[in-house]
């Protein structure tokens, strides 16, 4: 995807609407874990980060996606929903089946009505990461 032009934040006052939609849907399967919504747009293009997590970050998962809305002839606010839409359809089946659905770690083209998105994630424990970096820099 091109980003060659300024990026700038994108949904910026919805992604608290949204974070607490997607929390009361999945509530039950989500469990103490919050979700936080992130955007970046261009021109061309817009980057979206739907992340799942846990308070310390031991359960930290990035979903990634974007679409090149212009050259699919698509308005910005149609191509984040349809983004949205496919991530939400992910987050669902991921969270139903008890985490045994992941996306692949490199970019993985989707499909939607003729339109073409990408997707991509992978479950980190940043807490357990920070821990491993204090201890090779000698912190305890």
């Amino acid at each position: 995807m091109n980003n060659s032009t300024t990026t700038s934040p994108f949904l910026a006052t919805e992604c608290t609407e949204i974070e607490t939609t997607l929390q009361r849907k999945y509530a039950v399967f989500a469990g103490k874990r919050r979700f936080k919504l992130e955007g970046q747009a261009n021109g061309q293009s817009i980057a979206l980060t739907l992340i799942l997590k846990s308070d310390d970050e031991s359960f930290f998962y990035p979903v990634e996606g974007q679409i090149a809305h212009s050259e699919q002839g698509l308005s910005q606010r149609n191509a984040a929903e349809m983004l949205l839409d496919l991530m939400d359809s992910y987050f669902q089946e991921y969270l139903v089946n008890g985490g045994e659905v992941y996306l692949p770690l490199d970019w993985q083209e989707y499909e939607v009505d003729g339109n073409k998105m990408q997707l991509r994630g992978q479950i980190q424990n940043l807490k357990l990461e920070k821990m491993a970096d204090d201890l090779l820099a000698g912190h305890n």
